[in-house]
Order: C-alpha cells, then structure tokens, then sequence
C-alpha cells in the first residue's frame, strides 16, 4: 500500500475514534474524563503526523486501531 493510501486509511479510522471517544464523553461514567482525555490527545497526534513518514503514520494507525478495539469491546 501506498503512503497516500495509508494515510487515508488512519484518517478514516481516526474519524470513527473521535466519534466512539466523543460519545463516551458523553456518557455520565467513570471514564468520561479519561475518554475526554485520550480524544485530545489522539486529535492532536493526528493533526500533528507527518504524513511522508510511512513508521509514524503506521505507528498512529496501529494505536487508533487498539482505541476502537478497546471502545467496541474487542481485544487488541
């Protein structure tokens, strides 16, 4: 796969973690703080990636890959 590919691909996915970790931020739960938490700080390390650097793209990837896991009940 491609750089531009791969890069899509994370944007995609990290679109559909904003919106699991937003909506857990809703939730009047114990964890809403921290689910507040790690959607800054996903958002910013997603805004902040260099998309021509194929380790740290992939690297973002594999970690929004584990918050959906985690968000939809599965194990990483």
């Amino acid at each position: 796969m491609n750089d531009v590919v791969a890069y899509d691909r994370m944007r995609e996915a990290a679109v559909t973690a904003f919106a699991e970790l937003h909506a857990a931020t809703q939730r009047d739960a114990p964890g809403a703080d921290a689910a507040r938490q790690e959607l800054v700080e996903l958002r910013r390390d997603v805004l902040t990636v260099d998309a021509y650097d194929r380790a740290a793209v992939a690297d973002l990837a594999r970690r929004i890959d584990e918050v959906l896991q985690r968000l939809e009940g599965r194990t990483p």
